[in-house]
């Protein structure tokens, strides 16, 4: 946050105005920032529902920080307004909503939060309250404005199924739609290789300084920053949390169904090939000898016997095995089952009764739960202060010790990876988002990023120290980079020259397969091209529009990777009969429709509930350095 003002407030003009900001807030208060004192604080009214300033301002700032971008560049671009545009939307569906009577319940909302696929531990493929609080905090937002607009979300979806569910376009559009989008375009094809383009010279020194020279962009070595990167990990704050005995017991007694485990047992499994087999093991267990010998006896190496460890009835590998087996004493053998593996027999050869597992036995593990929660909302605590003091101009360094955060010094580095010195990077958690943070473009030098995000337990900030721009190499050392360029460049002027003759020749009618014979190309046919491209495999997309804007027997021609192709049209085939593809035109036009429709349902809701925006309230919002 305030990362605008970070590489301004250490200026001596900055600390004054500070310190009169600061007087402000004693004076009047934090709200006269926006009322000016005296002046209207409200930006916009949906019906008899206002929109703050500060509202706006708290909006605006959250989403310009989830996007990465500097709130003066935001400003510019508009964003406020369309932030405003959003919110006064968002009022006007919950307004038509309860109009509707569509009333979302909080467990409505709190069951697609928990469904949400990026709070889900990785691990478990569970909800995870930490990466839940990590996400948000990365996003610059907090849990209550995140669920609101949850609630607002799937209100204005419901509302918006329930309006346009019956939307379809008249067969009159579909029709000619689909006859223009369907119709096909044959070509006859002759592809040449810039590297088959075998007349080229090797180049003189003065051909490579001046490519070098002309080319300097593509010598280049990339940007590189030095960084200090501050890690801050849930376990290693549950190292410094302690669990009390009453805590653990508290946890304990509130979920008690957690410590039921039901009865589980063990089974030697015989699988048969056949009801015989298994029906004549089960037999002679049941005379009294052993598994292993009734299998021995059986005289078939098919026969297996696979010991099942202790399982709950739930969790039997056979659910149809599950009531017999269970129903079993000590060393009975079930009647065979069938499966897909075979035939069953299970032999009971041990029990273990259903309990509680007592405090005692829990306890550990409780506090190896309780130790995360509390440290990941030590943590979460702890990163706000930290990212404050940051905020305040207090250096990364000392603002780390302060909190107990390490900070680890990255040298050199480009954004893939690669050092300037060329050794390997030292090991370094979440490098690869490490490095895309510190390479955002509105990230400069002394600048500080805002908090990203590892995994679930693991969050980063990371300041840029020093940027070393590109710069061209020294022709010495590209010299067999810059003579490969030039010579692939003369090549691929040699395939252009060469498809220009080709087109000459096949616009005059010779045969395609002879020319691409003559010239050393490859000869294909297309197949019935579409016009969007959709099935035109390698032709590129350049040259299947050209074809639809020829005529038969016209030419048309398109860079390839690496080399040419040319094309002489030799068909247009009428659209045909596709029940598939029309309704997919169909549900096309349907989408659009329902947006145009969207769009003046909007304004119809304007004029309902009236709204009113107060453009002298929002030009107050100032960003700009």
């Amino acid at each position: 946050m305030l990362q605008l003002l970070r590489h301004k407030v250490g200026s001596v003009v900055v600390k004054v105005l500070f310190v009169l900001l600061i007087l402000s807030f004693a004076v009047w208060g934090i709200g006269d920032i926006f009322r000016n004192r005296g002046q209207s604080d409200t930006v916009a009214t949906v019906g008899d529902v206002t929109i703050s300033l500060q509202q706006l301002d708290n909006q605006f700032r959250s989403y310009a920080q989830s996007q990465r971008i500097p709130l003066s560049v935001a400003q510019q671009l508009g964003l406020p307004q369309r932030v405003l545009d959003n919110m006064v939307s968002g009022l006007l569906y919950d307004r038509i909503a309860a109009d509707l009577g569509y009333d979302l319940s909080t467990d409505a909302v709190a069951d697609a939060v928990r469904n949400n696929p990026m709070f889900r531990d990785p691990a478990t493929n569970q909800f995870s309250r930490d990466r839940f609080l990590q996400m948000l905090q990365a996003g610059g937002t907090n849990e209550a404005a995140f669920i609101a607009g949850q609630r607002g979300q799937m209100q204005q979806q419901q509302v918006m199924r329930a309006l346009f569910s019956g939307a379809e376009p008249p067969q009159a559009l579909v029709d000619p739609i689909y006859k223009y989008n369907r119709e096909t375009r044959v070509a006859d094809t002759i592809t040449l290789r810039n590297a088959d383009q075998t007349g080229v010279p090797q180049p003189t020194q003065a051909d490579l300084e001046a490519y070098h020279k002309d080319h300097g962009d593509k010598f280049q070595s990339p940007e590189y920053r030095t960084l200090s990167v501050v890690l801050l990990n849930t376990d290693e704050f549950a190292k410094t949390v302690t669990v009390s005995e009453d805590e653990a017991r508290t946890a304990y007694d509130k979920n008690q169904a957690a410590y039921q485990k039901p009865e589980m047992r063990r089974f030697d499994q015989v699988i048969a090939p056949t009801k015989e087999l298994a029906d004549q093991i089960a037999a002679a267990v049941r005379g009294g000898k052993a598994v292993q010998q009734a299998v021995d006896e059986s005289g078939n190496a098919a026969v297996k016997l696979i010991p099942v460890d202790f399982t709950a009835k739930t969790a039997m590998p056979i659910p149809a095995l599950a009531d017999p087996a269970f129903t079993l004493a000590e060393g009975q053998a079930t009647d065979p089952v069938q499966s897909p593996f075979g035939w069953h027999v299970l032999v009971l050869t041990g029990i273990q009764p259903a309990r509680t597992v007592p405090f005692e036995e829990a306890r550990a593990e409780i506090e190896t739960q309780l130790k995360q929660s509390k440290a990941a909302d030590a943590l979460y605590d702890a990163a706000n202060k930290f990212e404050d003091a940051l905020a305040d101009n207090v250096p990364i360094d000392k603002a780390a010790q302060e909190f107990g955060f390490a900070v680890t010094a990255v040298p050199a580095v480009a954004q893939d990876g690669t050092t300037q010195s060329g050794q390997p990077l030292p090991p370094l958690p979440g490098q690869a988002q490490v490095l895309q943070a510190a390479f955002q473009p509105q990230l400069q030098q002394g600048d500080v990023s805002p908090m990203g995000t590892v995994d679930d337990k693991t969050s980063f900030i990371v300041r840029v120290d020093s940027i070393i721009p590109p710069a061209t190499e020294p022709l010495a050392k590209v010299r067999d980079e810059v003579a490969a360029a030039w010579t692939e460049q003369k090549q691929a002027d040699a395939a252009t020259a060469l498809a220009a003759d080709v087109a000459k020749r096949l616009s005059a009618g010779e045969a395609a397969a002879d020319v691409a014979k003559a010239v050393g190309g490859q000869y294909a046919e297309t197949p019935a091209l579409l016009r969007d491209g959709s099935n035109a495999g390698a032709v590129p997309a350049a040259l299947v529009r050209d074809l639809f804007a020829a005529k038969v027997g016209g030419t048309a021609t398109a860079e390839t990777p690496g080399g040419r192709i040319v094309a002489r049209l030799t068909k247009i085939e009428p659209a045909k009969p596709d029940a598939t593809a029309e309704a997919a035109v169909k549900q096309d036009l349907s989408r659009g429709l329902a947006i145009d429709v969207g769009g003046g349902l909007d304004q119809a809701l304007r004029a309902r509930y009236g709204v009113t925006v107060d453009q002298a309230v929002l030009a107050r919002l100032n960003y700009q350095e």
